[in-house]
């Protein structure tokens, strides 16, 4: 069986240039070129365990994400570990809450277990705090360069929601949605797409937009879908950036009397599923989570392994829509 000394002797190097290669240091192309054929002649098989120790790096990767009490991010979630565990990676997953106190110890946690790689969401400014050489992916929110960022098509999701309304004849409009710093990588981006679409087609809208954080937004909208609706002011189609909220405003209008969706239409964003054999409940912008998770660990795996090569940017993966009870 072939050994480290056997593939240096071929390749023309020496054996701690080979060690290099094989660990994910520094060597240049020309090495590697020789090293790599040299490692395919002889059928070399690295001995990963030894290789662990010596770059004193487990096989965790550390999984950080705001919650998983949404069917989107526990989809997310349960996606990402199977993935990682096809590819011998273990997950440790992260709750973060939106607080980048928590984050930041995420962070120095994960530095100091020496994991692997990161993959997470965050809308925080972590840019000062991460280490672009280091591997990690994030999702929706593009930090500094040489991170790759992985995101469904936010924007083209909110135009979707539009078009799929106004074929429907349509003619007022309501947009549910939330601004705070950290929203506006998200909500905020699908709420533009709802509303370009809107003035490129002539449509009326109006927009529900309080600058607050959850724990004050839905009092906020039910005392405003209560006033507009008793006030007879009603709005035919009505997108929520999000499924939450749309679910709210659905049993909200229910509770008034309105019949959905023969009186009103409603379609959020996510199209997340309590379980794979559920029907869609709400019409809505299925955000591809197996193409996320899939899209994440490939990237992250990639990065592991060619820590000194430049990484994609920004991968930017379709929506869909999924027609469920809310729409006709």
């Amino acid at each position: 069986m072939a050994n480290m000394n056997d593939v240096a002797k071929l390749a023309g190097v020496s054996r701690g240039t080979v060690s290099n290669y094989i660990n994910g240091g520094n060597v240049k192309q020309s090495s590697k070129n020789s090293i790599k054929k040299a490692i395919e002649k002889l059928h070399y098989v690295p001995n990963n365990n030894a290789r662990e120790l010596k770059m004193n790096r487990s096989n965790f990767v550390v999984f950080i994400i705001p919650t998983t009490q949404t069917p989107f991010f526990a989809e997310l979630t349960k996606e990402i570990q199977t993935y990682l565990k096809e590819n011998k990676f273990k997950m440790l997953l992260c709750l973060s809450n939106n607080d980048i106190k928590d984050e930041l110890e995420y962070l120095q946690m994960a530095k100091e277990q020496k994991v692997a790689g990161i993959i997470t969401i965050s809308y925080s400014n972590l840019d000062n705090y991460l280490n672009a050489d280091f591997p990690i992916v994030s999702i929706e929110k593009k930090f500094k360069k040489n991170i790759t960022c992985i995101s469904s098509e936010q924007y083209e999701g909110g135009k979707l929601a539009a078009e799929q309304l106004h074929i429907r004849g349509l003619k007022s409009m309501l947009l549910i949605t939330r601004s705070t710093e950290q929203t506006k990588y998200n909500y905020g981006i699908r709420a533009q797409g709802f509303i370009d679409y809107c003035n490129d087609h002539h449509l009326s809208y109006t927009v529900f937009n309080p600058e607050v954080h959850d724990d004050e937004f839905y009092d906020l909208l039910e005392v405003y879908i209560k006033k507009q609706y008793k006030s007879n002011i009603t709005f035919e189609g009505i997108f929520s950036t999000s499924d939450q909220y749309a679910d709210y405003c659905f049993r909200l209008l229910l509770a008034l009397g309105y019949k959905i969706p023969d009186d009103i239409q409603i379609i959020g964003f996510d199209g997340g599923k309590m379980y794979a054999e559920q029907d869609y409940y709400l019409s809505s912008i299925r955000q591809p989570v197996k193409k996320i998770a899939n899209e994440c660990v490939k990237q992250l795996i990639f990065k592991i392994k060619h820590q000194d090569e430049r990484v994609r940017e920004k991968i930017i993966i379709p929506t869909s829509f999924v027609n469920g009870i809310t729409t006709k």
